[in-house]
Formats: structure tokens, sequence, C-alpha cells
């Protein structure tokens, strides 16, 4: 059958029909593939002769050429497309799907495109989709171990040009990243695939909603009631490391994203508080977190009084000690008058916190007096003399005078603002003592509107 016998043999003739008919045809290219995966000797074979992989460069080049060949319209998968033109003619012919190919096929295959420069805006919804369509399966941790490999990684165009561009074509869908995450913890994949894809999760904390959080972290539970762990209903762990990734490479000095997740991180600590269940160690990890985030951006922590408020209320059994430790992670200083108003008055609040917004509150009351009576001693001062320029340079050092007692706790607090988000990142483990650079930033005040309806601070 070889050469070796007579000219035109049986092996080069199937080889050039392979060749010159299958290799140049999408179709017949993923269905010689597919005939070739269903038996083990047969695909160990083609690999032997060669006929993978020349499968594979068929299959990259003609995507390079097309890449509608991967994936019709990206942006039905949550992708922006690069160039609208492209869309303008559909192909007049049904193409094979690549995600028919089994893993141990397809992951080789997608690499090499990835590596060839295949637009990536096509060869992430193609790994969308491909996960989508598989991840039901008996492979599914095969299927999201390799899926989390193919993923680009985040400085992919680092030192090209057009950044911004690329990196919104780079962004996989936010669901679908926790769909994989999901999928990796219920299946048992690597600590790798797992951690892979939380550093992901982690860098657009900011798109997370509550219900994501719950999910989350009872999944985690859940994997580690049945590997024989602890019974905690929430794992705390899990969003530390995710708010961990998230401030790490948080930049510029707009903080809004991080309001964000700290209002989710409210939240969700007041979801969490109506359960019974929840012990008082994850509540207090929890919440000191939530502490953590508003103390950083200098915001408003009434979100979390509130959650304490809840919890208190449904473990009505807590002692007096332990109701100090529930509340220890609040700072009064950051209530606002509404919140510290309802707080005096509230019975399930441990007496040592109440006694600490009471001289927060009678701080601010003295503040404000001190205040009035400058700005009274400033005015019946310059009535004393006439409209000349003496009552004028008066009249500046009263107002510098009244600017430095009223807003003397706020210029001492910018102070700290530097401290205060080295502090953070280094609860996180984000910073070693070593590094001071590129983090003395992100200083923001977040007030929010809050009211008391029905005994319980809203």
């Amino acid at each position: 059958m070889t050469e070796d016998h007579r000219p035109n043999n049986l092996l080069k003739m199937a080889y050039l029909y392979f060749r010159n008919n299958v290799l140049p045809s999408w179709n017949k290219t993923i269905t010689a593939l597919t005939t070739m995966s269903m038996h083990t000797e047969g695909l160990d074979r083609a690999m032997q002769l060669g006929l993978i992989h020349e499968c594979a460069e068929s299959l990259t080049t003609q995507a390079l050429h097309d890449p509608r060949l991967l994936c019709h319209e990206p942006e039905n998968c949550g992708f922006s497309k690069r160039n609208p033109r492209r869309t303008l003619f559909s192909p007049d012919w049904k193409k094979e799907d690549l995600a028919a190919l089994g893993i141990k096929l397809y992951e080789p295959i997608m690499a090499g495109m990835i590596h060839r420069c295949v637009p990536l805006d096509y060869a992430s919804a193609s790994l969308c989709h491909y996960f989508d369509k598989n991840r039901s399966t008996t492979d599914r941790r095969e299927v999201v171990e390799a899926i989390q490999r193919l993923l680009p990684p985040h400085d992919y165009y680092e030192d090209k040009e057009e950044v911004e561009e690329e990196k919104e074509l780079l962004v996989i869908p936010f669901t679908t990243l926790l769909e994989m995450l999901k999928t990796a913890v219920e299946s048992g994949a690597s600590e790798e695939c797992k951690d892979g894809l939380e550093d992901r999760i982690g860098k657009r904390l900011d798109e997370v909603t509550v219900q994501d959080l719950i999910s989350l972290s009872e999944l985690y539970n859940s994997a580690e009631k049945q590997g024989g762990g602890g019974g905690e209903k929430y794992d705390s762990k899990c969003l530390k490391r995710l708010m961990k990734s998230y401030c790490c490479n948080y930049r510029g000095s707009d903080v809004t994203g991080f309001v964000k997740v700290g209002e989710v991180m409210n939240e969700f600590l007041v979801e969490v508080s109506r359960n019974p269940e929840l012990k008082m160690e994850t509540f207090v990890s929890l919440a000191e977190l939530s502490s953590t985030v508003s103390t950083a951006i200098h915001g408003c922590s009434d979100g979390l009084y509130r959650a304490m408020d809840v919890y208190l209320e449904t473990h009505g059994w807590l002692t007096e000690q332990e109701k100090e430790v529930v509340c220890g992670a609040l700072e009064c200083s950051m209530l606002s008058t509404e919140a510290r108003e309802h707080a005096v008055g509230n019975q399930r609040l441990p007496l040592r916190l109440v006694v600490r917004v009471l001289f927060v509150a009678i701080g601010e009351m003295k503040l404000r007096d001190t205040a009035t009576i400058v700005t009274q001693a400033g005015a019946e001062r310059s009535e004393e003399y006439g409209e000349g320029t003496r009552r004028g340079n008066d009249d500046n050092n009263m107002d510098i005078l009244l600017r430095e007692k009223y807003n003397g706790s706020i210029n001492n607090s910018r102070k700290n603002n530097s401290s205060v988000w080295k502090k953070l990142k280094r609860k996180l483990g984000c910073v070693t003592s070593t590094q001071h650079e590129s983090i003395n930033c992100h200083v923001k005040r977040n007030k929010q509107d809050h009211t008391v309806q029905g005994g319980k601070f809203k």
C-alpha cells in the first residue's frame, strides 16, 4: 500500500484526498476529527501520522480568515463586535460546531488559535459556548479546567496599542465566570482552576450582586460539608479572597467601584443576618470585612449598623458580652444622625455601644456649639469696626478660625487617608511592609440616606 511497492498506491491516494478534499473544508475537517475521536486507538494512530496536527492547522487558518466560523455574533454572548462589517453577510451554509469535539481535541486546537491571534472576541465566545454545551456532561471537570487554562491572561495586551479597546474584547461575561466557578467547585476541580477563576471574578467584584455572593458562599460551604468539613452556613473566607483580589488590582483615584462593592457587602450582610443558623464568629468575620471597606472609602456605616440590628433581633438569646462582640466592628463616628438617634433608643444593642454613640453625639454637639459661638463673636467684632480694610481682615481671621474649629476632625481624617488605604491592603494581604507605592489614593465619602421605620433601621 506504500510507494515502496509501486507509485500511486492506496496510502498516497488516501492522503491526497484528505489534503485536497477534507482539509480545505471546515465542516469536513470537523467531521473527520469527530470520526477519529470515536475510537481511542484510531485517535492515537491519527496523532502519530500527523493528521490531527494538519486538521488543527486547517481550522486555525480558516478561523483567521473568517472568525465567524467560531461564532456568528459574539455580542450575543456579551462581547463587543471588533468590526461591524464582519457580520453584514452570513455564510449561506450551515457550519459544523467546534464544540462537538471532545475536550482533548478542542483544547489544543483552541490554544493554537489563540496563539495565532484569532480575534479574542470570537475565541472567547467560542470558549463560553463550549462551556455552556458541556458543563453538564460527565467530563465537566476536565472541561472547566481546560477552559480556565485557555482564558487569555489579564496582561495579554499590556504592551500593545489600543489597550482599552482590546481589554473590552477580552472580557468573559461575568455570569459565565460565576457559572464556571460553581462548576469547578461542584466537580472538585483543581485548586489552580478555582484560584484562577476566583481571581478573575475578584477583579470585577463591582459587577457582583447580593444573590451572587450568597450563592458562592453557600456553594463553598456545601462542598466543604461533602468533604467532611465544618458546618458554617456561609464561607467568609471565599468573600475575603474575592475582596483581596479586587483590592490588590484596584487602580486610579475614582472609588466608585469600591463604593458599590461596599454597598453590596452591606446588603449581603443584612440578608444573611436573618438566618438563625448563622454563627456569631461568621457574622463577626463578615462584619469586619464590611467595616474595613467602609473605613477605606470614608463611607457611612449605616448599612453595617442595620445588619447588626437585624442579627441581634434574629438572635435574641445572645448575652450582653456576645452582643458586644457582634457590634465590635461598628465605627460610631461613621453613623449618620438618623442612625445615632435610632441607636440611642435601641434596646437590642449592648449598653457599651449605646454609650459610645452618645459620646460621639455629644462631641458633635460641642463642635457645633463652638462653631456657633465663633460665628457670633466674629459678627459682634465686625460691628465694632468700620467698613474699611481692618474689618475685612478681621472677617477673614474669623472665617479662618471658624473653618479650623469646624473642620478640625475632617482635617485630621485627611492626614490619615493614605494610612487607612494602606491598612486595608495590608489587612487583606495585598501589600507587604516594603511596598508603599501606588496605594495612597482612593478617598471619597459616601453617605447614604436611611430612615427609621417600625422600630428598625432601614
